[in-house]
Order: C-alpha cells, then structure tokens, then sequence
C-alpha cells in the first residue's frame, strides 16, 4: 500500500511539473504585436485553454476506445464494466464541450487583439464568434461533445459506443482543419499531416491514460490488444509529425536555429523518450506483470509533449508566405494556370494529400487482402483486381492531377470533377467487391466478447444506420435531389471558399456515389436485396433527376457559384455565364456515360 501511494505521489508530481513545462514553454510564445495585440493575459489564457482543450479531447477519445473497443464486452451489449465508464465519458465529453466554448471566445480575443473582457460583450460575441474560422470551429467541436456528453448517458449496445467513437474523431480533428495557412504552400499536405497528428496521438496518449488501472492490475489481455493500435498509433504519428514539420519550416538547419524548429526538436526528444518507456513496460509487463513505474514516466512526458505541442500550434512558423501576383491567388494559395489545355489538365499535378492517402491506404489493406487469400488457396476474380486499381488510380487522378487546380477557378472544370468522382470512380470501386474480400481475408472472431475487424465488418452491415441509407429512397435523394439543394443555394459558393467545404464536398460525391452503386450493380453483401428491375428503375430514375440537373444549369442565365468564382477568376476565363453553360454540357455528356455502364451491367448479372 505504501508502494502504490507513493507512485501516486510520484504521477502526480511528475505531471503537475510537466504541464507547469508545457505551460511555460507555450507562454513564451507571447510577442507583442504591431498591428493587433490582446496583451499577455489574454494570450496566456488562450494558450492554457487550448491545452485544456486538447488534454480532454485525447481524455474522451482515449475512454472511448478502451471501453468500446478493447475490453471484454457481452455480444452485442456493453459489459457492465464499459456501462459504468459511460457516465465518466458523459462528463469529460461535458467538459470538453465548456472547454471549446471558452477556447471560441479567447481565440476570438486573439484574433481580434481584444482584451478578454471585452470579447466576452455581447455585441462581439454576436457579430465575430460565428463568422471567424478559427472560432467557429472550437463551437462546432463543442456541439460534437456535447452530442456525445448526452447520448453516453443514452448507449448501451456496442455499435452506439463506435459511433460515439467515430464523432469525438470529429470533435478533435475539426480544428485542425484550420490549422495552416494556404500561403505557406503544400496546403492540403499539412492538413492532412496535422489531423493524422493530432488523432493518433489522441488515441495513443489517451488511451495510455485510462489503461492506467489495467496495467497497475496486470491486465495483460486488454494491454495487448492496445499494444497493436499503439504500434500503427506511433508508425502514423511518426510520420505525419515529420511532414507537418516540414511543411512549417524552410530547412534542417532551423531545428537549432529557431524558436520553432527547437520546440521541434524537444518534441522528438520526448517521444522517442516517450518509446523508450512503451518498450520497457511491454517487456516488464510480459516478463513479470509489474510496468506501472514506466506507465507512469511514459505519462509524465507525454504531459510534456502535448503542452509542446500546443507551444508549437501558437509558434510562429519559420517558412515564410510565398508572394502571389493578385488578391485571388492569395486566396487560392497557388498561382493562375495557363489556359486550359489537354496536357495541363490530364498531366498536371495539384495534390489533394487527404485521397492520396485515402487510396493508398485502401490499395494496402486490398493486396494484404489478396496476399492472405493467395496463402490460403483462395481463389480471386482477376477482374476485381483491376476494377479496384483502376478506380484508386482514378480517385487519385480525378482529385491531385491539373483538373483539380482548374476546378477551384472554373465551374466546368469542377463539374468534370464532379461527374468522375461521383458516378465513374464508384463503380470501379464498387465491382471490386472490397467487403467480400475483407470478409474471406479476415479472420472469424475467436471470442463473442471482443470483436476481431471482421466481426466490425459484419456488424456494420447488419446495423440501422447501413439499412438506413441503403434505403433506395434514401439513396435516390442524396444522390441526386442534393444536387439541386448544392447548385441552386449559395452552398456551392460557400463550401468552395472553404478547405474544409471543399473537402467535405468531394466526399459527399464520393460517398453518394459510391452508395447509389453498391445497392444497383454491388456484389457485395448488402442488408437488403433489391430486384434487377428495381435496380433498373432507380439507374432511370437517377438518370432522368441527372438529364433535367444539366439542362438546368445549361439554362441558366445566372453563372452558379458566382461569389466564390468572382474572387479567383483568372485573366483567361472571361464569360463566367459560358463556364456555367459548359458545365451544364459536361454534366449532360459525361454523366450519361456511366448511367449506361450501369444499365450494361445491371444486364449482365
């Protein structure tokens, strides 16, 4: 008991002192501004609660995945052990929420260089809170708490504690979407690196934390199982704090040569410290069942690392902004492509890092798929095979090659975009059948009380939501009656003028489309099956929605999207009324092609 007590003592101390580090370290990138200047109380504050921000955030998702992932359930139920741990998860979801609140208004404070009190006025909360990014975003993470502080008290069952899950991702990472500026250049490539930073270290650093009692307990099972995630956690968070580094600064040199590069180079310092001690607890745990000790150094330093990390967020980056020739290319963070031309637009290379990603993850997970089923003697469709590439190849082409660039300046471009990412890329996709080779390739759960990826896999397809939207009405509707509700409203304009919009556009093409093709031409297993003339039915009905879509905008005697293109046209895109009517024509020709690939091969099977 004397033991115990003291390594109490000892985490605490050792964590009062770490964040009493991180807290300096984070203060001492106050500067005094020329231009805007809350003053050092103001920005002391913002820093604190941002740190309070994220050491919450990675608490609530480190709760969630130990208790809904990692430790022993009863089937489909929570084990009673999860049930209680819910209304522990309820309140720090709660607290997160209050601390994004109060992180929205002292982010306000800085952005505006107002003192504090006067950003908590009523007039300046209603006029700025909601109309400046970096404050809209902490009140958007703040309703995901929220949703998740009350349904927490809601759940019982194990597919609700995954969706929990999967909504505390967003509340954490939402953020991160506007954590870097276009004029740095490689934008999408920071962004991208900053959100993988910022959950992996979530689901490692918190999760080590609510292992704490399993480790002390000797819990071998449950810390085995997270010793798995904490290897991908550290390959992934590794990897994208390098490239964010990268993408910050404008060489090695500046590791020891400036106050961002050094905050830098501590950090590397910490983690590798940080997997000094993940080793030796593995080994002591295996060895002999005792690793609370280097738990406790591990969380010390983590404590370090993620006040480190928060300095970092607030130091200003060394790579300066790149000069753009006009207003519009200071928008769009890069300089105005020539004409359109077949090379510019089919070779040229505007990488979007988020689907690069995406695709080769996904061109990973499908040959380890097929490496598993070639060792066991499984046959595979070689046609599957080149369906998936294909469509990953596209995915990649369609989202980083010139066209992507011309379709943040032009309509036509965009809709070329559009019709190849929601109506050609799924049905390669699709017809490579990625679930029926997960399902082969995967192994069966070994226990009915924690779930084996395949087991996810199958759960997913029998839950409410996948029957939901697998509804052909359902389907039919956002597929092709959101079209209208994203082109005929000044949404377009606004998720355009927007990364995080602009993203979030794309994979609603991407997702609709990838929907709409599994329930009419999918060879998947699906929760519900619907007759060939169904499925002809909905192919003509899309098809007839899509005709009557382009003739719209053919039409049109407005240019669509005009306030976001009015801002980047470039000198060589005189008629914005042309674009759109050209737009309309390649919604008429393009889209009608895949409609009449799906018809064929609804005709096949």
């Amino acid at each position: 008991m004397l033991i115990q007590n003291r390594l109490r003592a000892l985490l605490v101390i050792l964590t009062g002192s770490s964040f009493a580090i991180a807290l300096i370290a984070s203060g001492n990138s106050y500067t005094k501004s020329e231009v805007i200047d809350s003053g050092p109380l103001t920005t002391w504050v913002n820093q604190f609660s941002n740190l309070t921000i994220v050491i919450l955030g990675l608490l609530v998702i480190g709760q969630l995945v130990v208790y809904g992932f990692l430790v022993d359930q009863d089937g489909k139920i929570l084990s009673s052990l999860s049930i209680r741990k819910l209304k522990q998860i309820s309140l720090s979801s709660l607290l997160l929420a209050l601390a994004c609140i109060f992180g929205s208004i002292t982010t306000l404070a800085t952005v505006l260089g107002l003192p504090l009190q006067e950003a908590l006025s009523t007039k300046i909360i209603e006029t700025y809170l909601w109309d400046l990014v970096p404050s809209r975003s902490l009140l958007i993470s703040a309703v995901l708490a929220l949703t998740i502080a009350v349904f927490a008290r809601l759940i019982r069952s194990v597919n609700s504690i995954a969706g929990l899950t999967a909504l505390s991702f967003f509340a954490v990472g939402y953020p991160l979407l506007n954590s870097h500026s276009a004029s740095l250049g490689n934008h999408s490539l920071a962004i991208t690196a900053s959100v993988a930073h910022g959950l992996s270290m979530s689901v490692w650093v918190g999760s080590v934390l609510v292992l704490v009692p399993f480790i002390k307990s000797g819990q071998t099972d449950v810390v085995e199982r997270f010793s798995k995630l904490a290897t991908a956690c550290v390959v992934v968070l590794l990897t994208s704090g390098i490239v964010s580094a990268a993408t910050r600064m404008a060489g090695v040199s500046e590791l020891v040569s400036s106050e961002y590069g050094f905050l830098v180079s501590v950090k590397i310092i910490l983690f590798g410290l940080i997997a000094v001690c993940a080793v030796k607890m593995r080994r002591n745990l295996v060895a002999n069942g005792k690793a609370l000790i280097f738990v406790l150094w591990e969380i010390a330093i983590m404590a370090s690392a993620v006040g480190v990390g928060v300095a970092l967020h607030f130091a200003q980056p060394t790579r300066e902004a790149i000069p753009r020739a006009s207003a519009a290319e200071d928008i769009l963070g890069f300089d105005f492509p020539p004409a359109p031309d077949a090379r510019n637009l089919f070779l040229g290379w505007y990488p979007d890092w988020l689907f690069i990603t995406v695709a080769l993850v996904a061109g990973w997970l499908y040959l380890a798929g097929l490496i598993r089923l070639h060792r066991n003697q499984i046959h595979w469709p070689i046609g599957r095979t080149i369906a998936f590439f294909a469509g990953a190849s596209l995915l990649i082409w369609v989202t980083s090659a010139g066209i992507a660039k011309y379709a943040m300046i032009s309509f036509s471009a965009h809709m070329f975009q559009h019709m190849v990412l929601a109506m050609l890329v799924p049905i390669f996709l699709v017809l490579s059948a990625p679930i029926t080779l997960a399902l082969r390739a995967l192994p069966a759960n070994s226990s009915s009380n924690i779930r084996s990826p395949r087991g996810w896999i199958v759960a997913l397809l029998h839950s409410r939501y996948v029957q939901l939207v697998s509804s052909p009405v359902v389907v039919l509707f956002v597929f092709s009656i959101s079209l209208y509700g994203i082109y005929f409203t000044s949404a377009f304009a606004t998720m355009m003028g927007s990364h995080v919009g602009h993203i979030g556009m794309s994979l609603h093409f991407l997702a609709t489309g990838l929907i709409f093709c599994y329930l009419v031409i999918g060879v998947d297993p699906a929760p519900r099956q619907i007759p060939y003339w169904g499925k002809l039915l909905m192919v003509l009905v899309s098809l007839s929605i899509h005709a009557f879509f382009a003739l719209a905008i053919m039409q049109s005697t407005i240019p669509i999207g005009e306030s976001w293109y009015r801002q980047v046209r470039p000198p060589w895109l005189t008629d914005a009324l042309a674009d759109t009517h050209n737009a309309g024509g390649i919604a008429w020709g393009i889209g009608e092609v895949p409609m009449i690939i799906l018809l064929i091969v609804i005709a096949i099977q």
